[in-house]
C-alpha cells in the first residue's frame, strides 16, 4: 500500500474513533450516577443548574430498567438518579444540591446543545434552536418572553445588566467575502474543494426587552475574519461554527490602563478557527487574538469565559479545549482546562488526565467551567455527563484534587454553580445537608448478581 494510502487510511480510523460514542472505547459500562465524590470542608458548597437530554437516558438504558422494575429494584432519587420509569423522563433542566438531591426542574422543549441561564429573578433564559428562538421562562415553566431570531441562535445566549440579551446566531456571509474563498489543501484530508460553496458564519446580537436589535457584529463582515480559515473535520459550510460570546467584566487589566479588556467588550470563540478573539464593543472591531501550541495545539476549544473580580485569578482567562482535532498526535482523545494570563498569554493552571493518550478526561463537543469565589473550578464534561469541581494545584500531577463530582444519567450541557443565595425562590428549600461522599476503591467495588 502507498504511503499517501496508508496516512489516509490511518486518519480515517482516527476520526472515527474520536467520532464514536462512550461505548465503543475501552471504558467499562457500568458505572454509578450521581455524586460519586463529595469533600464538603474543601468543596465550594452550591446548587448546581444540570440541563440534559433525557431521551438519551431513556433509549440507552431502557432496558436494563425494565429489568431492574421486574425484579422490584428501585433507583435511589437521592443520588439524582431517575425513577425507574420512561415515561417519567422528559427533556429537563434540573437544580440539583452537592449531594444530588433534586431541588427543582424545568421543564422545557427538546433542543441540541442547550444553553440554559438562571437568572436572578428565578426565570429560565434558554435558546431553542429548533424553533430559531430565545425562551424566558418563569420558576414555574411558563414562558414569559420569547424573541424569534432572523438566523438560528445557537451556544450562547446571556442577559446584560441593562436587561437586554445578547444572542449568538448564524450569520450571512456577504458575496464579496464568497469571492475570497480558495480551495485549500490540507494534511490527511487532501485538496478541500471550497471554492463557490455558501458558507454559514456567525452574527451576535443584543436585543431590548421589547424585542428591538441594538447592537450587531457579523463575522463575514470583518476583514480580521478569514474566510479560508476552517476545520477540515467539520461539513464545509460550517465556517466559524462560534460558541462563546461572553462580556468582558470589570478587571484590574482594564484599571490599569489596557484598552483591550474595557468591560462590556465581548469574548468571541470561532471553534473551527482554533482561536478566540475580543470584539471591542465601541468600534466593533478585533483588538485581540488568543492560540496555543500545547500537545497540538487549541482543538476546537469551548466557553473562553473572563474570571470574574469576586473569584481567584480575577482577569485571567478560562477556557475548555475539547480536543477534537489536535494538529498532532500528543493529545489524542484528551481534553485540557486552561487558564491563561491573558496579557502574557502564558498558561497559570491547567488540568488533564495523566498517561499517554487517557481519554478519562475527554468530551469530544460542548462543556464549560467556572472559577468559584474559593478558587476552585467546576468541570461540566458534557458528553460524558461528569461535572466535577477540582482544586488547582500546578504540582499535582493532573492539576488538582477532585472534591466534588457528579455523574449524570446523560449527557448534559453546560451545567453551572448556583450560589445558595442567588434567587428568591431558594428560601423555600430546606436547608443543604451537605453530606460527605467518600468512593469505594475501585478495585474492591464488585456488582453482586441476581437472579432473574
Amino acid at each position: 500500500m502507498k504511503l499517501k494510502q496508508v496516512l489516509a487510511t490511518t486518519a480515517a480510523a482516527a476520526i472515527f474513533s474520536v467520532g464514536c460514542a462512550v461505548s465503543a472505547w475501552a471504558f467499562p459500562s457500568v458505572f454509578p450516577t450521581g455524586t460519586t465524590i463529595y469533600n464538603p470542608s474543601k468543596a465550594y458548597n452550591s446548587y448546581v443548574l444540570v440541563p440534559q437530554d433525557d431521551k438519551l437516558y431513556n433509549s440507552r438504558d431502557a432496558k436494563h430498567r425494565d429489568m431492574r422494575a421486574k425484579k422490584g429494584t428501585k433507583s435511589i432519587k437521592s443520588s439524582g438518579t431517575a425513577s425507574g420509569s420512561v415515561s417519567n423522563m422528559a427533556t429537563s433542566v434540573k437544580l440539583i444540591d452537592m449531594n444530588g438531591n433534586v431541588m427543582h426542574t424545568w421543564s422545557v422543549k427538546p433542543t441540541p446543545n442547550r444553553r440554559d441561564v438562571l437568572l436572578k429573578n428565578g426565570h429560565l433564559l434558554s435558546i431553542n434552536s429548533k424553533s430559531s428562538t430565545v425562551e424566558e421562562r418563569d420558576w414555574d415553566s411558563n414562558l414569559v418572553w420569547e424573541y424569534k431570531c432572523e438566523y438560528k441562535p445557537h451556544h450562547y445566549v446571556t442577559r446584560l445588566d441593562n436587561g437586554n440579551t445578547l444572542i449568538l446566531c448564524e450569520g450571512p456571509v456577504p458575496a464579496h467575502r464568497l469571492k475570497e474563498v480558495k480551495n485549500v489543501t490540507v494534511p490527511w484530508w487532501g485538496t478541500i474543494r471550497r471554492k463557490g460553496v455558501k458558507l454559514v458564519g456567525d452574527s451576535i446580537i443584543e436585543v431590548t426587552p421589547d424585542k428591538k436589535i441594538v447592537w450587531r457584529w457579523n463575522a463575514g463582515d470583518d476583514p480580521d475574519m478569514d474566510v479560508n480559515t476552517f476545520s477540515p473535520e467539520n461539513v464545509i459550510p460550517d465556517w466559524t461554527h462560534g460558541n462563546t460570546a461572553s462580556v468582558i467584566p470589570p478587571n484590574h487589566w482594564y484599571d490599569e490602563g489596557d484598552k483591550r479588556f474595557k468591560p462590556g467588550n465581548i469574548i468571541y470563540n470561532p471553534r473551527n478557527h482554533d482561536k478566540f478573539v475580543i470584539i471591542d464593543k465601541d468600534t466593533k472591531r478585533i483588538v485581540y487574538t488568543y492560540t496555543h501550541n500545547y500537545k497540538g495545539g487549541m482543538s476546537h476549544v469551548h466557553e473562553v469565559e473572563m474570571i470574574p473580580k469576586n473569584c481567584p485569578g480575577a482577569g485571567n482567562i478560562l477556557f475548555f479545549d475539547n480536543g477534537l482535532f489536535p494538529r498532532n498526535r500528543d493529545r489524542v482523545g484528551q481534553s485540557l482546562e486552561i487558564e491563561i494570563n491573558p496579557v502574557t498569554k502564558n498558561f497559570v493552571w491547567k488540568y488533564e488526565s495523566c498517561g499517554y493518550s487517557n481519554m478519562r478526561f475527554f468530551s469530544k463537543t460542548k462543556s464549560s467551567q467556572t472559577k468559584l469565589p474559593n478558587g476552585n473550578v467546576l468541570v461540566s464534561s458534557d458528553n460524558t455527563g461528569r461535572i466535577f469541581q477540582v482544586v488547582p494545584d500546578m504540582n499535582h500531577p493532573e492539576g488538582g484534587e477532585i472534591v466534588w463530582e457528579y455523574v449524570n444519567v446523560s449527557d448534559v450541557s453546560r451545567a453551572r454553580p448556583i450560589p445558595y443565595d442567588y434567587c428568591e425562590q431558594f428560601k423555600n428549600f430546606p436547608k443543604p445537608q451537605e453530606l460527605p461522599v467518600i468512593p469505594p476503591d475501585n478495585p474492591d467495588f464488585h456488582v453482586t448478581p441476581t437472579a432473574i
